[in-house]
């Protein structure tokens, strides 16, 4: 038996239908037998039949190296993606008086989560620099998803927040609503897309036959490839994710170790 969850990007429905399709047609292909998956994100990703889990490239590398295996990263098609890479859009309500990053020193910033690559430790890199004394902002509010930052956006609650190209994507071709009345100010620097792994225990034919798997499923399936949003994958390994690391560095050299 074995736990395969891909659940990463949960709006809107029909695209958190389709990452749970597409995790029970690689099991499928491998002839693997699943049984339920944890909910929280932690023991999922840490289980010891893991099969195929998302993570975000932050976490990974600052918790999960050594403990799980690098299989592929997706190669999305939205604005903001080039290959296996995207970026976040550093996005403020169209009414704000802000023209630059600079603009927005004493703000209020939502971020979807303190160890998240694109909301928090792309934005680090990008204001470290306009940081005085470790501090830029004037609040950080922790929203716990990039959908919930948007809402703060809108709602007044928030100033500015930076959400993964992805989510952004998926939000504004179904549910433009969701974005609607936001502007985009700057985009970070691109980065690696989230990668898919599996258990440290996998030998590497196994991770062969998870990157050939879930590359037949997008041929196979194409509808699943269009709500997606995915051309194909892209093999990555350690080297792909450890920049990561380098910008958080970059950050703390400037003074600027975590958003304030």
């Amino acid at each position: 038996m074995t736990v395969a969850a891909l659940t990463m990007y949960v709006e809107p429905a029909e695209v958190r239908d389709a990452y749970r399709q597409l995790a029970a047609a690689v099991a499928l292909c491998l002839e693997s037998t699943l049984e339920p998956a944890p909910e929280e994100l932690p023991a999922l990703w840490t289980h010891p039949e893991l099969l195929l889990a998302q993570t975000c490239g932050y976490p990974w590398a600052t918790r999960l190296r050594g403990q799980v295996r690098l299989v592929a990263a997706p190669r999305y098609t939205f604005d903001g993606c080039v290959g296996a890479e995207h970026c976040a859009f550093i996005l403020v309500p169209e009414t704000l008086d802000a023209s630059s990053l600079a603009d927005l020193r004493g703000k209020r910033v939502a971020l979807n989560g303190l160890d998240s690559n694109t909301g928090m430790n792309l934005l680090r890199h990008a204001v470290a620099s306009l940081a005085e004394r470790g501090r830029f902002f004037g609040e950080v509010i922790v929203s716990e998803s990039h959908a919930n930052s948007l809402a703060l956006l809108q709602q007044g609650h928030a100033d500015v927040a930076a959400v993964d190209a992805v989510t952004y994507g998926y939000l504004q071709r179904a549910e433009p609503g969701r974005v609607a009345g936001l502007r985009l100010l700057q985009r970070t620097r691109s980065s690696p897309t989230l990668p898919f792994i599996t258990a440290s225990s996998r030998s590497d034919a196994e991770v062969e036959a998870l990157r050939a798997a879930l590359s037949d499923t997008l041929v196979t399936q194409p509808k699943l490839a269009r709500i997606l949003v995915i051309e194909g994958f892209a093999a990555v390994d350690e080297s792909t994710y450890l920049p990561l690391l380098d910008w958080r560095r970059e950050a703390v050299e400037q003074g600027y170790p975590v958003i304030a």
